[in-house]
């Protein structure tokens, strides 16, 4: 089974995108601040992102925010798999497009 969540990431991000690992520098904003930032920033908006992800991965959505990894803004999306395991989807909040994704067990 976790081989398939596995290929349907693999899948849903391209041959193109690797997974990323976290960088060493992580900060992420409160509702209010992500808010603000979305507004400051002109950031693609967040339930676009879930709506997509969440149908692709045919997984339900725990939870979402918005971080700083170094000098770019992303989207953290959780989602729950079919078969109970997390999923992390990572977002380029100016694009919208994803840039990687791990799986928890």
């Amino acid at each position: 089974m976790i081989f398939f969540v596995l290929a349907v990431v693999s899948a849903y991000l391209g041959s193109a995108v690797a997974a990323r690992t976290e960088p060493e520098e992580r900060v992420c904003f409160s509702t209010a601040e992500t808010r603000d930032k979305i507004l400051a920033h002109g950031l693609f908006e967040p339930f676009h992102a879930i709506r997509s992800a969440a149908g692709r991965l045919q997984a339900e959505m725990i939870g979402i925010k918005l971080c700083r990894w170094n000098e770019e803004l992303v989207y953290e999306l959780s989602l729950l798999g079919h078969d109970g395991h997390v999923i992390h989807v990572f977002i380029d909040a100016k694009t919208g497009q994803a840039i990687g994704s791990k799986n928890e067990h």
